[in-house]
């Protein structure tokens, strides 16, 4: 089997992360790969070590000379740098969202660059990291929702939020730009994660970096007001999230998770802005 272009970018990439230990394919591509190796797949990926990575590489570069070519890529790259050494842009370590972050604030104020500006309400700005001044941070919200993030300006906010910087957390996963915001941050800055109310997005204010507060109805809005719009089946389909919050230290979350658990609960932050409750915050 040749591998294709899209082969070798998924395994040129891999080779050159050096911290990556889970090899993620296409069926194609994993049938081959346990064809000719002597591979272990956990369900997930190829699960290697430091050890097991380096004999993979030599022996795949053995039988494909051209993806041994590639690795000769200077690190660090983005798309455009790479053009100026092989073909294929895909290769570039550096993504177009690894460096930015989409911002926006309830009220509109917002501060980069050293400068204030006054966005229209609903408005967001996608901006480099390199324009946000982490000493001047007081309270950063995530916001699991695009579209909630979208609307932020309608969300029912104690009034001494009015002023933080709120951010996508991104789609699927989190954005790898907002993900070096956060580890980068200080450690007096309130970073508060408004999620959904389902386990996900409750498992989501544990692996999201440096998350200290959590941003939500009280219990009693969500027992009377918004329990009829909770989905059954999106909570029984997020079985294994469920298993993560029990091994977890709750703390002050406690109540809030054990509620939401105990009563097979998953609600959309979108009910939340619809029917304008108020959000209060949960530290840690």
């Amino acid at each position: 089997m040749a591998l294709s272009k899209g082969h070798i970018g998924t395994l040129s990439r891999f080779f050159r992360n050096d911290v990556q230990m889970l090899l993620s394919v296409s069926a194609k591509l994993k049938n081959h790969l346990e064809q000719n190796f002597d591979l272990h797949h956990n369900g997930k990926g190829f699960l290697f070590n430091q050890t097991s990575k380096q004999c993979f590489r030599e022996q795949i570069e053995q039988l494909y000379p051209d993806l041994n070519m590639r690795q000769g890529l200077p690190k660090g790259l983005d798309r455009i740098g790479v053009v100026s050494h092989v073909q294929d842009d895909k290769l570039a370590d550096v993504k177009p969202n690894d460096n930015f972050i989409l911002a926006t604030t309830y009220n509109g104020k917002l501060s980069v660059f050293g400068c204030a500006i006054n966005l229209p309400l609903g408005v967001s700005l996608r901006l480099p990291l390199t324009s946000i001044d982490n000493t001047c941070l007081k309270a950063l919200i995530v916001v699991e929702n695009q579209d909630v993030f979208d609307n932020w300006h309608l969300a029912n906010i104690p009034s001494e939020l009015h002023d933080a910087l709120v951010l996508y957390r991104g789609h699927d996963s989190m954005a790898k730009g907002l993900k070096t915001l956060l580890e980068s941050l200080e450690g007096n800055i309130e970073v508060m994660m408004c999620p959904d109310l389902d386990p996900k997005g409750l498992e989501s204010c544990f692996t999201t970096p440096n998350i200290n507060a959590l941003l939500a109805p009280n219990i009693e809005d969500i027992q009377t007001q918004l329990i009829q719009h909770s989905q059954m089946q999106k909570f029984m389909d997020q079985h294994n999230s469920v298993s993560y919050l029990k091994k977890q230290q709750w703390a002050a979350w406690n109540p809030l998770i054990q509620h939401l658990v105990e009563n097979n609960l998953a609600i959309m932050q979108q009910a939340v802005l619809a029917l304008k409750l108020p959000l209060v915050v949960y530290r840690r």
